[in-house]
């Protein structure tokens, strides 16, 4: 109940962003229009880039409430659901229930990790398969017992049904390494191997089965091709240098990456703690080297990071010994979240600030000049923040527990607190004008066709609710210039482009006019066009 009452209020409070989120929600709205749920859509042609499984998801859940925002998100609140009811019986089984109660406040006290819940992203679902794989993988090797490898397999299938072969990586680099370092205490048994390769292969093998059976073979070798390319080359937009992962963890997983970095040790140990600890330095390896930088990428390691915090402090708690540097570290992080939140809250009531005084790119420019009614909502996290830093440090300056502990709650109040206005305004000032342009339109006119002009974007096809069935007699004329030099097509045709590329697309493109332009963006039809209601 708790989980219901922290993620489902506000859940559908602002729109989906692009890209991911948008994608993977138009993905479930297309398996819901052409009644195909084998196959992945994306502009109703073959989509590549990620297994079903959390599609089906999220087509399930709109099937239940409607296509929205709220619905999209709503299986990563079970996904909460689920991580907490793991991390409080899996920790009680490891150390007691006073650990378990610890790991679900570093986590949900984390603030990234609390923020994803919130999402229409694949990770917390793909993470949680892979770490409750670990956990039954190295239960399997401690105990012999052969279901402990088949639930293992099969969570580790889930996860290759999720997101990819990833999942069997980001499994087996970290076990393979602990087995060896520790080849005395940990040998598998080979009935175990086999049950976990047929499991595994049951589960994560079933998508590319039922492709195959379909005579799909050529989106699985796409499929595979795109994964390769990934790990090779950087997706436009997405680089970044390669201690990126370090900081994103560092700041978005504060406080317990504060308190974790006092618990890493490399001696070779027979527990799950040292496999976490493996599984945290492989990941950030692993997608360090990795040339597409995308901040989820590396979530799998909220998992490690909030063990070993928990860790730390019952230990501590064990041994009565000083929480001293632990609550230290809460102060100063709350303190350094504290200032950055105001300062978010003071550049979103005053983005004249970034435009007078940073070297802005036009549509930056474009989207900071909407005049945007300010808000003393903005400055609420921060304020929140601030004042709970000073109570901490003059309340609880003797008990250094009560610190720590109403310092992870602090984080995960300020986490929910921060959804509402920041969030919403963030999104009002990337893309609102442009999920309003597509819905304006799609609100007039029946059965139409939006296409963007000049960069990416799948807010067109979600919140232009485009049909399937006319799609696939366009698919020959599916590409920018054909688009819009085509005649002929059975249904209108709207077109959309940053505001900043006007004057350029209107004189690449001369059959085109502009009809509204709103936060950054612009909304074109053709000339000739005759628009009927």
């Amino acid at each position: 109940m708790t989980t219901l009452v922290l993620f489902l209020p506000f859940l559908g409070a602002f729109h989906l962003f692009d890209w991911d989120e948008v994608n993977f929600a138009e993905c479930a709205r297309e398996m819901i229009e052409t009644g195909d749920y084998t196959q992945v859509l994306i502009n109703f042609v073959p989509f590549w880039e990620k297994p079903p499984f959390f599609i089906w998801m999220q087509a399930l859940s709109m099937k239940a409430f409607g296509v929205s925002a709220f619905s999209a998100r709503l299986p990563n609140v079970f996904a909460a659901l689920f991580t907490f009811l793991f991390l409080y019986e899996g920790g009680k089984k490891l150390k007691g229930p006073i650990f378990g109660l610890i790991w679900v406040m570093a986590y949900a006290g984390s603030f990234l990790p609390n923020i994803y819940f919130h999402s229409g992203i694949i990770d917390p679902w793909f993470n949680l398969f892979i770490v409750t794989g670990l956990y039954f993988g190295h239960i399997g090797l401690e105990k012999g017992q052969l279901r402990h490898y088949l639930i293992s397999g099969i969570l580790i299938g889930l996860s290759v049904l999720t997101k990819g072969p990833v999942g069997l990586i980001l499994f087996s680099a970290p076990i393979f390494i602990f087995m060896l370092l520790n080849r005395k205490n940990s040998r598998p048994i080979w009935s175990g191997i086999l049950s976990f390769i047929l499991s595994f292969t049951l589960v994560g093998g079933l998508w590319f089965f039922l492709l195959f059976l379909q005579g799909k073979e050529q989106v699985i070798y796409d499929f595979v091709t795109y994964q390769v390319r990934l790990f090779q080359t950087k997706d436009a937009g997405h680089g970044g240098p390669f201690y990126y992962h370090f900081i994103v963890l560092l700041l978005g997983c504060f406080p317990a990456s504060f308190i974790a970095l006092r618990r890493l040790s490399f001696r070779p140990k027979y527990s799950f703690e040292f496999l976490m600890m493996l599984t945290l330095l492989f990941t950030l390896l692993l997608f360090s080297v990795v040339q597409t930088k995308i901040i989820h990428y590396s979530s799998l390691c909220y998992f490690p990071i909030t063990f070993l915090a928990a860790s730390r402090i019952f230990d501590q708690l064990e041994n009565k010994s000083s929480l001293k540097i632990s609550a230290r570290s809460v102060l100063i992080g709350l303190l350094l979240l504290g200032i950055i939140f105001t300062l978010i809250g003071f550049v979103l009531n005053q983005p004249e600030v970034i435009l007078n005084n940073l070297n802005s790119d036009a549509f930056t420019k474009d989207t900071l000049s909407q005049k945007l009614a300010p808000s003393l909502l903005y400055y609420l996290p921060g304020t929140f923040v601030l004042l709970a830093t000073i109570l901490l440090h003059f309340n609880y300056r003797k008990d250094k527990l009560k610190m720590v502990l109403v310092g992870g709650s602090m984080t995960i109040a300020v986490s929910i607190l921060t959804l509402i206005p920041l969030v919403q305004r963030i999104e009002d000032y990337s893309q609102g004008g442009h999920v309003a342009l597509c819905r304006s339109v799609q609100m007039k006119y029946k059965n139409v066709l939006i296409h963007p002009v000049g960069f990416k974007s799948f807010v067109p096809l979600f919140y232009g609710r485009q049909k399937g069935t006319i799609m696939k007699n366009e698919r020959e004329a599916m590409d920018e210039f054909n688009l819009v030099n085509t005649t002929g097509l059975n249904r209108p045709i709207f077109f959309t482009s940053k505001a900043y590329k006007k004057s350029q697309i209107l004189e690449l493109y001369p059959n085109l006019k502009c009809i509204d332009q709103k936060g950054g963006f612009c909304l074109y039809t053709k000339k000739d066009q005759v628009l009927l209601k």
